[in-house]
């Protein structure tokens, strides 16, 4: 019963087994598959900044204050449109003077780290850079402090004069800037500083278990630092939505492709140049009336649309012309002589011969190359533009002959020579995939890169429609250019 059972069961295992012993061979392998491009770039680069502040000074204690002065300096980072970092370093003299208490004054000197927090950056505005930050501050660093006692009073116990002594303390406070300039903005704002520790009542002299506040409000001059042609303001002063509206504008800007065909010769209005051809008259692509012998009557009004004026042909019984097997090709070669196709060398007219460079004047081949488009600041070929990139290496493997002349192209959010540098990576991207992925010879391909210089849209800022490349068949005299002088420097990948 045993030996039954397992020869039952055996068929069964080695079904199991056998898709584990398959050769490795058939498995594809990771490298066919085309790397991942880049996740798309939201966030540019930014600019730091700096500030020197100055402005009113008091202690909340025991003892009435006497408002003083105060002043210091800042340095600020984004850490996205919302939240910043800010590194806060403050000098202050403080007084502190009433008949019971006496009269002290007392000198203090602090470092913050601070978080601030701009409440106004996540509208949905218009406008590409805010006018106005309005932002919440918390925070915490050390302070040093030392008091002076000028006068005593009647109350006991009476002022305490001390040294340097060191405490932590805590930051809340609210703030608000103005925007001038790029470069600059004019802040005015408002904290309170609490003081921990032993010592954290004594800032006024007087320690009866209460801790002191310091109240410090000021007036900020602040100044962004950075390259202006390859980094952005601090991004709290930038709409975090101007690049996805940008792009949202330039697809409802778009014109509607309209399939109208007004006068039905299968033309549509947006490529005919003769939208009046009566119906049922033979036409071009262009949708202009044939005509077949070069008489300059169009064919639907010859009686002879295949037999010049003047020649000499064969001629049935009764009279009529007829056209022989030679007619019919020298028609032929005449009606496709001003023509260009895919695959095919041109001759005097831009037609077929059997020898010469391809030429694509006025042919199929000038307009059927698609252009393919890229995030900002990237050379990374977009999944979007994979089938693009596929139907340029069908036509290049159907037509042997053909050469196509790949030219890059950038916006106008960066320098010259940076956008020289990114126009020609995009050139070259494109051309490595189609000959890494579609098996496209290297020297069918010719590399050109413009940078900024050719836009299709008019537009200084971001816009999808002029980070591109193009492709156009080759006239027969183009070689690949030179390759730009690289950027060098910290920033060398910096860039839009």
């Amino acid at each position: 019963m045993a030996k039954r059972i397992n020869i039952t069961i055996l068929p069964y295992l080695v079904v199991f087994i056998l898709p584990l012993t398959l050769p490795a061979q058939n498995a594809p392998t990771v490298d066919a598959v085309p790397p991942l491009p880049q996740p798309y770039k939201a966030t540019p680069a930014h600019m730091w900044e700096i500030g020197l502040h100055a402005g009113s000074a008091f202690t909340f204690g025991d003892v009435d204050f006497v408002p003083n002065w105060g002043a210091g300096f800042h340095i600020r980072r984004a850490i996205d449109y919302v939240f910043s970092l800010r590194l806060d370093g403050l000098y202050a003299e403080l007084k502190n003077d009433d008949q019971d208490d006496g009269n002290t004054q007392a000198t203090f000197q602090s470092g913050t780290l601070q978080l601030l927090i701009s409440v106004n950056n996540l509208l949905w505005t218009p406008n590409t850079n805010r006018k106005v930050n309005l932002y919440a501050i918390i925070g915490g660093g050390l302070n040093r402090f030392k008091l002076d006692v000028l006068k005593t009073g009647i109350n006991n116990p009476p002022p305490v004069a001390m040294g340097y002594v060191v405490q932590t303390h805590g930051d809340m406070g609210a703030g608000i800037a103005f925007r001038i300039a790029p470069r600059f903005n004019l802040g005015f704002e408002s904290k309170a500083s609490v003081l921990f520790g032993k010592d954290g009542d004594r800032l006024d002299g007087v320690d009866r278990k209460r801790t002191d506040v310091l109240s410090y409000s000021s007036v900020r001059l602040n100044f962004n630092l950075g390259n202006k042609d390859k980094k952005a303001e601090p991004l709290y002063w930038v709409n975090p939505m101007d690049v996805l509206m940008k792009d949202v504008t330039e697809l409802k800007n778009r014109p509607v492709f309209d399939l109208t065909d007004t006068d039905g010769d299968g033309v549509i209005d947006l490529l005919d140049q003769d939208n009046n051809t009566p119906p049922g008259a033979e036409v071009d692509t262009r949708g202009m009336a044939l005509d077949s012998d070069g008489d300059g009557i169009p064919n639907f009004e010859d009686d002879e649309p295949y037999v010049k004026k003047g020649r000499k042909i064969a001629v049935q019984e009764e009279g009529k012309p007829f056209m022989t097997e030679d007619d019919v090709k020298k028609v032929f070669d005449d009606q496709i002589s001003g023509y260009t196709s895919p695959g095919k060398k041109g001759g005097d007219n831009g037609g077929s011969t059997s020898g010469g460079a391809y030429f694509g004047q006025g042919g199929i081949a000038d307009w059927f190359l698609p252009i393919i488009h890229f995030n900002i600041d990237s050379y990374k070929i977009r999944y979007a533009d994979y089938g693009s990139l596929a139907n340029i290496a069908n036509v290049m493997k159907s037509n042997r002959d053909l050469k196509v002349v790949v030219t890059g192209f950038t916006d106008k959010t960066a320098s010259d020579a940076y956008n020289l540098n990114l126009s020609y990576n995009r050139a070259n991207a494109a051309i490595n995939h189609l000959v890494n992925i579609h098996g496209i010879a290297r020297s069918r391909l010719i590399l050109n890169y413009s940078g900024e210089n050719e836009p299709l849209v008019p537009s200084t800022g971001s816009t999808l429609m002029n980070r591109r490349v193009e492709f156009k068949v080759a006239h027969g005299d183009e070689v690949d250019m030179d390759s730009p002088k690289p950027i060098t420097g910290k920033n060398k990948g910096k860039g839009y």
